[in-house]
């Protein structure tokens, strides 16, 4: 990978239209995935931690946020909440064999848990979007960005293979509409 600056116009939270998922871009290059977020609350002595219906008890000590170590009740995945909103996933599955990385935020005033987990590293040319992703894999499209709508085009005919709107864009719409 280079040491160009991501293109600006990426940064960004972006939609596919009839989609709950979203795609984060993030000024460091990383490409984030992610579902929508899911309520959370938390046991009184912060111990047990019930997020979108799934149960999840912490290791060690902690308090009413989910910074620090949980194991989830059913699969007995780990997952590290850290203070600067980073996140690791440890699958218990004796199959995998990484550790998925991402990153968290509280919503909702504290009521709803919203992780994105990193999909990609990218860089750009100014014409081409370039994804190294975390299997290893490397995808390359043309792209452009404009009026809050990324565009991806196989990078040999520069046909349009598919169409992001931007969280802002949609917000702005709805605020006016």
């Amino acid at each position: 990978m280079n040491d160009a600056p991501l293109d600006p116009a990426l940064i960004g939270i972006w939609l596919l239209p009839g989609q709950p998922q979203t795609y984060e871009i993030t000024e460091d290059g990383k490409y984030h995935f992610a579902e929508p977020e899911e309520p959370v609350n938390f046991s009184e002595d912060g111990a047990t931690m019930i997020w979108g219906g799934r149960v999840y008890h912490r290791s060690g000590t902690g308090g009413e946020t989910p910074v620090g170590t949980w194991r989830e009740h059913d699969t007995g995945d780990g997952w590290d909440f850290t203070e600067d909103h980073g996140l690791t996933i440890l699958t218990a599955d004796p199959g995998q064999d990484r550790a998925f990385v991402g990153i968290w935020a509280l919503r909702d005033d504290g009521q709803s848990l919203w992780v994105r987990e990193t999909h990609a590293n990218l860089e750009t040319d100014g014409a081409h979007l370039t994804y190294h992703m975390s299997t290893g894999e490397v995808f390359r499209y043309g792209y452009s960005v404009s009026n809050g709508i990324l565009t991806l085009m196989d990078p040999e005919t520069w046909a349009e293979l598919t169409r992001y709107v931007s969280a802002t864009r949609l917000q702005q719409s709805f605020a006016t509409g």
